[in-house]
């Protein structure tokens, strides 16, 4: 059965100069799952994760699944490196 809305799905990758940048989107779930996991094996990438959202419509954002090292990891393992930079106390 259709519902009519149009789903996509984004790859974010997580690098130590970069945090969580949406590298591609996709209209087919199987073919970012297979992106990030390949991407999660390249130099300098901890980690990437896979997330799908509804087109056109706000809040509609639910993480899938993450990767590392190409195996998928359990969702509520802790995430190589930091989420949010923040600023060194000593350099405020």
């Amino acid at each position: 059965m259709s519902t009519g809305l149009s789903y996509v799905y984004a790859v974010h990758s997580t690098r130590p100069d970069d945090v969580g940048a949406v590298e591609i989107v996709f209209v087919d779930e199987r073919e970012a799952r297979r992106y990030a996991q390949d991407r999660s094996q390249d130099w300098r990438v901890p980690a990437t994760s896979v997330t799908r959202f509804v087109v056109g419509y706000l809040g509609t954002r639910h993480p899938l699944t993450w990767f590392a090292d190409g195996e998928e990891q359990p969702a509520r393992k802790a995430r190589p490196g930091k989420l949010y930079p923040v600023a060194d106390a000593g350099s405020v």
